[in-house]
């Protein structure tokens, strides 16, 4: 019977510096050869994502962190800010001096008018690990989520009392960024949407994750698998783990459940 495995993309099957380990893309390809399904669960929204990505393979994708699920060519689910959501985001963050990543599904949007040194950086890196070119945010359309660089956590309830409690920030400290997704979505209800839509069993779903946003996905799958390189508060709760990123974690986990 054929298993269904979900892979984060930043820190899981792509390690900053290295991209996709070879040994991760020969695991994914004997999955696929043994007939089970995979799929991308990550946080990035479609227009982050490197064309390559699309042709590897996968037959569904969780994007946004759940905004935006697809399976076999089929949307079955999609939420976009509004331009007034997005224009608020925008002019509340320039007042407070933070810097800002728009996600869309066709580009990312950042602010040209942030000279800030670590905005900077991170704007240059983002483009390097995601193989992406960032847009100004004047042109941003198609917006699913967003994120503030070096945001001071107590501003957090201020933003989302403003947006109406419609979104939540999660907090990654490795980057020092506050990640904003749509209420009610997160990685485990892309997941619920797609075993449903698949009649799948959650007893025969596994994932492989690193990060904060990945907590709730490893909690619901029945196999959930922290990398090696997790955060400390994904390690803690995570029933599984691997190796990391970089050292085979993908291929390892996957031989450890003898899906390959």
């Amino acid at each position: 019977m054929s298993k269904i495995i979900f892979f984060d993309i930043d820190g899981t099957l792509h390690y900053s510096g290295i991209g996709i380990p070879q040994s991760a893309v020969k695991a994914i390809n004997q999955l696929i050869a043994n007939g089970h399904k995979v799929v991308m669960c990550t946080g990035r929204s479609k227009g982050m994502m490197p064309e390559e990505y699309f042709h590897m393979g996968f037959h569904g994708m969780i994007l946004g962190a759940g905004a935006y699920v697809e399976y076999e060519g089929k949307v079955i689910h999609r939420e976009l800010m509004t331009k007034q959501e997005v224009q608020t985001v925008i002019d509340w963050g320039k007042k407070q001096k933070i810097g800002i990543i728009l996600e869309g599904e066709q580009h990312g949007y950042y602010d040209p008018d942030n000279h800030d040194d670590y905005y900077v950086a991170m704007k240059n890196k983002t483009e390097v690990d995601c193989e992406t070119t960032l847009y100004p945010i004047s042109e941003a359309v198609d917006v699913a989520k967003w994120t503030y660089h070096h945001m001071d956590l107590d501003l957090k309830p201020e933003i989302e009392e403003i947006l109406g409690h419609k979104y939540k920030g999660t907090y990654h400290e490795p980057v020092n960024s506050v990640e904003f997704v749509p209420m009610g979505v997160n990685k485990a209800k892309g997941i619920e949407r797609i075993l449903e839509h698949t009649g799948i069993s959650r007893d025969d779903s596994y994932a492989f994750g690193d990060s904060a946003n990945d907590i709730d996905m490893i909690q619901y799958v029945k196999y959930g698998t922290a990398m090696g390189n997790s955060v400390p508060e994904l390690l803690e709760i995570a029933p599984y783990k691997t190796a990391r990123a970089d050292e085979d974690g993908i291929e390892k986990g996957l031989k450890k459940f003898g899906l390959i």
